[in-house]
């Protein structure tokens, strides 16, 4: 098989090739023996491969803390790893996860390490859980690891949480609306214009306008959502591309309110994750490596990029970080103070908690601010959609009324 890797050498630059080998293992282990750090390193995938691959979801942030809770007491209590293992796949619920179990399980009974087995699971697990996990055996601290990592995901899952709660009445407005609109265009407005030109008269400006529009969205309306669906797969496959995804994340940083959210998510994962390596004994530019696939936005992964750069030429932390305006005084303090006593990893855990609240705080003020402006937007159609139905009924009603004052 061939892989694609992307390492620091020997000379510390960062150098892109491939190589090959039996298995993902074998190829990580001929990196290793040259001496160089993994930056990332994959499968070459073919097109036939590609046609051939089935789509796995990868497993829920909850499962994995689940998952990652249950292993390290079965460690603690002296359990075998297969024994736990084994355990886990016939109690196990979630579906995703005790298919992965599964091949876990076969993989360390034939003689494998945990971290060797879970690479074994084609990415449904992440790469973060499966690096800590390998370095907790490494050091005989597997149970000690497998808690930290409960306790991590079992953040993400809640920040997850928060932000799905933050769009549910957003989303459910628009449901609405979109019922109402659909509504009023099928069941009602037909009605009032047959009624209308029953009697000879003409459509009021706002009905006649509501009616041209239902007209030109039955007619093209095919037309227009296939438009919108190409637009959104356009656009999906632009955003894939490194520079524009950069420009898409600066211009969502610097959007009120929701810019400061994402910004917070992102220091807290960067501060806690940081915090979880150091306690691990990992070496900073892996795990610098790491941080970078893990933040979630181009504008933060290159500024690591960029302070990885200034650390391998010899500069500390706080000010390799420093220089790059996307991290806040607060952190920057931390880490300088972290470094000159010694206490890096107890700072950034409470850096992290600091920006945890933060987020909190900052999803309730989205939420509190996103509930009146939808409710003002439905108001507003639904006030001109009654305006457009009640239109036509006066004229009509003075109509009459004025036919039977004549007579």
């Amino acid at each position: 098989m061939q892989f694609r890797y992307k390492v620091i050498n020997e000379e510390t630059r960062v150098t892109e090739g491939a190589l090959e080998a039996a298995d993902l293992e074998a190829a990580r282990r001929q990196i290793n023996e040259n001496g160089w750090q993994v930056i990332f390193l994959e499968k070459s995938s073919s097109l036939s491969g590609l046609l051939s691959k089935k789509f796995k979801p990868k497993v829920k942030h909850e499962a994995i803390s689940a998952f990652c809770t249950q292993m390290s007491m079965m460690i603690r209590s002296g359990a075998s790893l297969v024994r736990g293992l084994d355990i886990l796949h016939s109690q196990m619920e979630d579906r995703r996860l005790k298919e992965v179990i599964g091949i876990i399980h076969r993989s360390v009974s034939r003689g494998s390490s945990l971290s060797a087995a879970m690479r074994e699971c084609q990415g449904a697990l992440p790469e973060l859980l499966i690096n800590i996990v390998s370095v907790g055996e490494e050091s005989g601290n597997l149970d000690s690891v497998l808690s930290n990592m409960a306790e991590y995901y079992e953040r993400e899952n809640f920040i997850q949480k928060k932000i799905t709660s933050a769009a549910i009445y957003p989303l459910t407005m628009l449901i609405v609306l979109v019922g109402l609109i659909v509504m009023f265009m099928n069941f009602i407005l037909p009605e009032i214009t047959e009624l209308m030109k029953g009697n000879g008269q003409s459509l009021p400006l706002a009905t006649q306008m509501i009616v041209d529009t239902a007209d030109f969205l039955q007619s093209h309306g095919i037309y227009l959502l296939l438009g919108f669906v190409a637009l959104a797969v356009l656009l999906a496959r632009v955003f894939k591309i490194p520079k524009y995804l950069f420009y898409l994340h600066s211009f969502l940083l610097r959007t009120p309110l929701l810019g400061k959210n994402i910004k917070d998510v992102v220091i807290a994962r960067f501060s806690r994750t940081l915090a979880l390596f150091l306690h691990s004994a990992i070496p900073i530019v892996p795990i610098l490596n790491s941080l970078e696939n893990i933040v979630g936005n181009e504008v933060p992964r290159l500024a690591i990029v960029r302070s990885k750069d200034r650390i391998i030429k010899g500069e500390t932390m706080a000010l390799a970080f420093g220089q790059e305006p996307f991290f806040d005084p607060l952190i920057i303090q931390m880490m300088s103070i972290g470094e000159e006593t010694g206490r890096l990893e107890e700072l950034m855990v409470e850096v992290a908690n600091h920006y945890d609240k933060r987020v909190e705080i900052g999803l309730a003020r989205l939420v509190a601010l996103v509930e009146p402006i939808f409710t003002i937007i439905i108001g507003v159609f639904a006030g001109g959609l009654i305006i457009a139905i009640a239109l036509p009924i006066f004229n009509m009603a003075s109509g009459v009324g004025g036919g039977a004052g004549g007579q």
